[in-house]
């Protein structure tokens, strides 16, 4: 039998009420981390602990919104209190809702994708990586898109970004490598997550052909579990060589 490979680590999972980050915040408590979820959403974040719980697995929420700088410092510290360290951050969440070409794109939209896609990031990061340091090692994962390094139609600042993602972990990579940290982006194409369903209900003409247009597989899209099985390999000790990368999980759209 393989042994888990997040037995006794504490994993922070942002964005975990549903899609992705649940399926991840899932995934790792069943790799055995004690896993921290944070969220605005409060009801959906206590059904991914109940889920958890269900499972055999450990898991607490957080309210948090990502973008607020004193929420963040005190979902931080109260895992530290909880815990006394902090093995992973995997910053999943983000904000996609309307849809505008860049001179369309009022300053309130552009700030609020900025603000929780980007800037939340940052915000977990600069509070995360001290105890990092301190421990000698962690290992940070965020959550991009293919839409960071190919332009979506009328995306400019989901797209925006997402590209500022990548680079901020290319340069976390670079500055804290040799502090023990690593720092990795994970790319996925169409995932069919609550996001997915609400894109595809205000934009219903032709949309199962671009889903073919973006996939060379059979299957059109990818299972939030898909993107968890890829998260919890980046966050592992078996990727402990793996610092600075986008790892793109599209069924290939992106080879086109």
């Amino acid at each position: 039998m393989i042994a888990p490979r997040l037995a006794g680590k504490v994993a922070i999972v942002t964005g975990a009420a549903s899609g992705i980050g649940r399926a991840s915040a899932i995934r790792f408590a069943r790799e055995q981390a004690k896993v921290v979820i944070a969220d605005i959403n409060s009801g959906g974040g206590e059904e991914t602990v109940d889920l958890i719980n269900q499972d055999g697995g450990e898991a607490s929420f957080t309210y948090c919104d990502v973008s607020n700088s004193a929420n963040v410092q005190a979902l931080v510290e109260g895992v530290m209190a909880a815990h006394g360290r902090i093995d992973i951050l995997f910053a999943n969440a983000a904000y996609l809702d309307e849809l505008f070409a860049a001179a369309e794109t009022s300053e309130e939209v552009w700030e609020r994708h900025i603000g929780v896609t980007l800037t939340g990031v940052f915000l977990c990061c600069r509070y995360v990586i001290p105890h990092m340091i301190q421990a000698g090692s962690g290992s940070i994962l965020a959550t991009s898109s293919v839409g960071g390094s190919v332009a979506f139609d009328r995306q400019a600042a989901y797209c925006t970004a997402k590209a500022g993602v990548e680079m901020l972990m290319k340069t976390i990579a670079r500055d804290y490598g040799r502090s023990g940290i690593r720092a990795n982006a994970i790319a996925p194409g169409a995932v069919y997550t609550p996001v997915m369903e609400d894109v595809k209900r205000r934009n219903p003409d032709g949309w199962d052909q671009v889903l073919r247009d973006m996939s060379l597989l059979e299957r059109l899209w990818a299972e939030p579990e898909d993107i968890a099985a890829a998260a919890a390999y980046l966050v592992s000790d078996e990727a402990a060589f793996v610092t600075g990368t986008v790892l793109t999980v599209d069924g290939g759209w992106t080879a086109h």
